[in-house]
């Protein structure tokens, strides 16, 4: 028997009950595929922090570009692959896992498990390359350092948890859409569309280039933070007016799920702060936009042709 005083308790979402899903929920897959997901990468950027003369590795912004030799272009690709220190590998490695964490189980939920394995991959042939170009575009005339560093992957799989976590949610609604079958349920549809990921996208975007970064060679750009502010209020008009407000209130989510969606959210508000926002001295914020929104764009093309 349950006394009044318990059964709040019972329903409130906890992280004790998070955990819990998420193990059922890890413990519900095949063990190769769990492994698959969050071990290979993290062992290649150890053993690339190991082998000898991976230091070399890093990108020299003197290049005038990715194609100027064999060598440049190697040293594009392989610079995200490599660290400087064991901090900066560390870091990166509990990035990955943490986003990971997040935008696996709502890939599950979202019936996308193939899909991130093929973004993941796409991620790592594309990310590198366009990151460093961008890196040199940007940087090149100001020094000839070099860079390195997994954070700009790691950004990409940020704006893939975007794209997952609404179209995690928009299955959810088309799974209660279905079973509601009375007239109360017709009378108060749920639903959310997940081309809503593009309103948050440009949303954050524009707090980017409005808000100080902390690192002088990424000042404030007022002007293009505001095409973007403008971007999304145009894009959060048109997707109002063809598929409406998102209405979340019958979903009817258990504590558990509720709180999986939460520390999404959460996630992606930190990366967003912490990459693009406010960001540490030394970091190369060009390589953290790029991959951002490259990652945001290979998933979205899947949400525009589900559409």
């Amino acid at each position: 028997m349950t006394t009044e005083r318990e059964e709040p308790d019972r329903l409130r979402p906890t992280l004790r009950g998070l955990s819990a899903s998420l193990l059922a929920a890890l413990r519900s897959r095949p063990l190769s595929e769990v492994a698959l997901v969050f071990l290979p990468l993290p062992t290649l950027l150890v053993a690339v922090s190991v082998f000898p003369g991976a230091e070399t590795w890093r990108l020299s912004l003197a290049a005038e570009s990715v194609f100027e030799s064999r060598w440049t272009l190697w040293t594009a690709f392989a610079s995200s692959f490599v660290h400087t220190t064991p901090d900066h590998l560390l870091d990166n490695v509990v990035n990955y896992w943490l986003l990971l964490a997040v935008a696996y189980p709502l890939s599950v939920v979202a019936g996308w498990r193939r899909r991130l394995l093929y973004v993941t991959l796409a991620y790592l042939a594309i990310v590198p390359l366009v990151s460093a170009s961008a890196t040199i575009v940007a940087l090149g005339g100001l020094t000839d350092a070099p860079t390195a560093g997994f954070s700009d992957v790691n950004s990409a799989l940020l704006g893939y948890l975007v794209v997952v976590w609404f179209a995690a949610l928009a299955a959810e609604t088309e799974r209660t859409d279905g079973l509601g079958s009375d007239s109360v349920s017709r009378s108060k549809p749920v639903g959310v569309d997940a081309r809503w990921s593009i309103v948050v996208v440009f949303a954050s975007l524009a707090a980017a280039y409005v808000v100080p970064s902390g690192v002088s060679y990424f000042p404030p750009l007022p002007a293009i933070g505001a095409l973007f502010a403008v971007a999304a209020a145009v894009a959060a008009g048109g997707l109002y007016a063809a598929a409406g407000r998102p209405r979340v209130g019958g979903i009817g989510l258990t504590p558990a799920r509720e709180l999986l969606y939460v520390t999404g959210a959460s996630v992606i508000a930190a990366g967003v702060i912490g990459s693009l926002v406010v960001v540490p001295f030394g970091s190369n914020v060009f390589a953290h936009l790029v991959g951002y929104v490259v990652g945001f764009t290979v998933p979205f093309v899947y949400v525009i042709a589900d559409s």
